[in-house]
């Protein structure tokens, strides 16, 4: 069972970080000293599809 304390880094004063744990909407950042998540360190990646939908939500 996931301790949620134990999932993101508590490191002092990090080093260095690198990106990791992927999905398909983002990855998160990693502490590159403990190899842990970093809180509120999750971004999204841009899904444009490459089509124009601007006209669909103004109607």
């Amino acid at each position: 069972m996931d301790n949620e304390n134990e999932k993101y880094c508590k490191c002092k004063g990090r080093p260095c970080i690198t990106s990791g744990y992927e999905d398909d909407w983002g990855y998160w950042d990693v502490c590159v000293k403990c190899g842990k998540r970093i809180e509120d360190g999750y971004h999204y990646y841009n899904h444009y599809d490459g089509e124009d939908h601007e006209d669909i939500d103004i109607w």
